[in-house]
Order: structure tokens, then C-alpha cells, then sequence
């Protein structure tokens, strides 16, 4: 099962392989907020440290996103929109 790591704290989640990073929140996990879940508020941008291949790539819908709040970048990503493909080591921008 890919493992998703917190940088700062050191926390580790393991979630199913294609699995939606949202499903982070079913962990009782709260380092990662969730606001609206579908690419409308921003509050799940993080920054991917490790892995950015094992994730599905941008779609419309974040890329518009992340350029309206300035938040661009080839790191930045929103966890909302993310479908996990194996490990990762993000941390949450909020």
C-alpha cells in the first residue's frame, strides 16, 4: 500500500493504491484540511517533496485554481484533485 508522509511531523498513512488523497480525512487525520473536495477553495494545496510521479497529473480545474490564488508551482498541488499511484511525502501549505 502507498504511504503518504507528512514532512514536518513525521506522520505516515498508508492508503489503497488509485485511491484519492481525500481519503486521508477517513485516517482521522488532521493535518490536511479539506474545505469544498472538488478544486473551488484551496484549502488542501500542499507541496509535494517526494514523489510528484506517483500522483494523477494537474487538471484543468487546479491548474485555473492554483494560478487564481497564486499558489502555481511545479511542487504545489491540491490534495483534493490527487488519485495516489504509490508513496509520497507532502507538506500541507494551511
Amino acid at each position: 500500500m502507498p504511504k503518504v508522509t507528512f514532512q514536518q511531523t513525521g506522520t505516515v498513512i498508508e492508503l489503497e493504491n488509485n485511491s484519492p488523497l481525500i481519503d486521508i480525512e477517513d485516517q482521522k487525520n488532521n493535518e490536511l484540511p479539506f474545505g469544498c473536495r472538488n478544486a473551488a477553495c484551496g484549502t488542501c494545496a500542499i507541496d509535494v517533496i517526494y514523489g510528484m510521479e506517483n500522483l494523477t497529473p494537474k487538471n484543468e480545474e487546479e491548474i485555473d485554481l492554483l494560478n487564481i490564488l497564486d499558489m502555481d508551482g511545479e511542487k504545489r498541488r491540491l490534495a483534493c484533485q490527487c488519485i495516489l499511484h504509490g508513496d509520497i511525502t507532502i507538506e500541507p501549505m494551511n
